[in-house]
């Protein structure tokens, strides 16, 4: 019965981030896309579960992986929250003592006031953490400016 009344977006967005990369702190690039399902609660608000894909630049570009849910009021305002794998952090050769662990779980929000039919101008804040596990627990905030497409 849900799935009739849901709407299915893809996305795409592109993104400039300040990103916390041990052992010091870049701008950075992001790209990602994904599938978003979308489930109307009431006029102005909804609710909708995103899988996204793509890769950050921090030096040379890394994958990124992420799951997550989203409540947006007036397709201007979403709060949200979930689960990344974010390559960035991995560390090779003479960083390899900067082990971060890759998975992540972050919540945020993001403000949309400039549109234009499919596309969306705005930008986000989103903290995010370490999963828990063995090692150290980093975490960060992160600001970002963004632009997205909407397809459906």
């Amino acid at each position: 019965m849900l799935a009739a009344l849901a709407i299915v977006w893809l996305t795409a967005d592109v993104s400039v981030e300040h990103l916390s990369v041990a052992p010091a702190n870049q701008n950075g690039a992001g790209v990602h896309a994904g599938l978003e399902i979308e489930f109307p609660l009431r006029p102005a608000l909804s609710f909708s579960l995103t899988g996204r894909a793509g890769a950050t630049r921090a030096g040379d570009w890394r994958p990124i992986f992420e799951g997550a849910a989203k409540l947006t009021w007036r397709e201007t305002i979403e709060t949200y929250g979930g689960l990344r794998h974010d390559d960035r952090l991995r560390r090779e050769g003479a960083l390899a003592d900067y082990r971060d662990p890759t998975g992540r779980i972050f919540v945020g929000a993001a403000v949309l006031p400039f549109r234009h039919g499919p596309l969306a101008v705005g930008a986000s804040v989103d903290y995010e953490r370490a999963l828990p596990g063995a090692n150290r627990l980093p975490s960060g905030v992160l600001g970002a400016a963004f632009a997205r497409w909407r397809f459906h």
